[in-house]
């Protein structure tokens, strides 16, 4: 695959993205369980989405390490 420059610029400014979202997801949150009585149970809300992280960190690094073409 080859990209310009701009690309790769985009490109870098999205992994930046990435790596902010991930820094605020990966917290432990608590989410209450209501029964006869109260409790909470830990919950990182990056468990939830980092299947998909890992896919857009690939596909991403793929494209980075492509032939960069000139304007």
């Amino acid at each position: 695959m080859k990209i310009n420059n701009e690309v790769s610029i985009e490109l870098r400014k999205i992994r930046a993205a990435l790596d902010d979202m991930y820094d605020k997801l990966n917290v432990n949150l608590y989410e209450k369980n209501l029964a006869t009585k109260v409790s909470y149970k830990e919950v990182k809300p990056f468990d939830k989405v980092s299947e998909n992280f890992r896919y857009i960190a690939k596909t991403l690094t793929a494209i980075q390490d492509s032939e960069i073409i000139g304007d």
